[in-house]
């Protein structure tokens, strides 16, 4: 870590907004914790936040039973649905980087499947990106303190902590070969999508056994090659159904499905409604279309 030692230093900015609770406060730096045995204890945390430890030894434990011991290198998150406890090695030189935003961006990250139930501890390695970023945030929050500015900020620190996730759940139980792997099985399975070859035999030739495949992909993106071909398809049949007129039947066939009664199934089991009902939704749009055009 030492082409990390320029980012041992102490500095912290914190901004918030008139009438708005702390726990919508914005805020990132970095904090010497060398000589501290807890800092955090039993706590829920406010806000959603992200520590990357720079140098040092300690403990994560949380109310959802998670347990992880913590050195240089490791990202581990506070995430506001839970209470947890953070233990400092006193004599290990604690030093970390670290952004929160409120907590509603942990809400939206995972309805979007980006953060991960399994895991809130992640270890990265050396990566001067992380510190990199945060001290450049910081500038800005200092430079700048428009509500637009800082929503620039919040949005930016977000996508910080996005980019810090993929990069740990890719490399999560995988080599850079098969990182390249594994795009390479999902640009297959997308671009084969309606074939109704089994999923095996498609992926065949790609350098895994179809086991080993499957275990490094649901790592790495939170699903199975199976569910992400389902998903590519409801995508693919829900531009069908908005941009086209084509019969249910049509485009059952045209996306590999075997009649249009399997198709519909899946589709109201992922959508929530059923194609003719989500197709129905455009027409009241299309109306006032050819109202405006006449």
């Amino acid at each position: 870590m030492s082409t990390l030692k320029r980012w041992l230093i102490e500095d912290a900015i914190f901004r918030g907004s008139p009438g708005r609770p702390f726990h919508q406060t914005l805020s990132c730096g970095f904090l010497n914790k060398n000589g501290l045995r807890t800092d955090v204890t039993d706590e829920r945390y406010g806000r959603f936040a992200m520590i990357y430890l720079i140098r040092g030894k300690g403990h994560y434990s949380d109310s959802f039973g998670q347990q992880a011991g913590l050195r240089a290198g490791d990202v581990f998150f506070r995430c506001p649905d839970r209470r947890h406890t953070n233990e400092v090695d006193p004599a290990s030189g604690w030093h970390e980087a670290f952004v929160s935003v409120r907590s509603d961006w942990y809400e939206l990250f995972r309805r979007m499947e980006i953060f991960p139930a399994a895991s809130v501890h992640f270890h990265l390695g050396t990566v001067p990106h992380i510190p990199e970023q945060i001290h450049a945030l910081m500038q800005r929050l200092r430079t700048a303190d428009t509500p637009g500015d800082n929503a620039h900020v919040e949005f930016d620190i977000a996508a910080l902590m996005r980019w810090t996730l993929t990069q740990a759940l890719e490399s999560r139980g995988a080599s850079s070969f098969q990182l390249e792997q594994l795009k390479l099985a999902r640009e297959r399975i997308r671009s084969h999508a309606s074939t109704r070859l089994d999923l095996e035999k498609l992926l065949d030739g790609i350098g895994l056994s179809y086991s080993r495949l499957r275990s490094l992909f649901r790592e790495a993106y939170g699903t199975s090659p199976g569910e992400y071909r389902v998903q590519v398809r409801i995508d693919q049949a829900c531009s069908l159904l908005e941009a086209t007129g084509l019969e249910l039947k049509e485009i059952a066939d045209q996306l590999g499905y075997s009649d249009a009664f399997a198709f519909s199934k899946q589709f109201k089991q992922r959508v929530g409604v059923s194609p003719s009902t989500f197709r129905e939704r455009r027409l009241p749009r299309r109306k006032l279309n050819l109202l405006a055009e006449s």
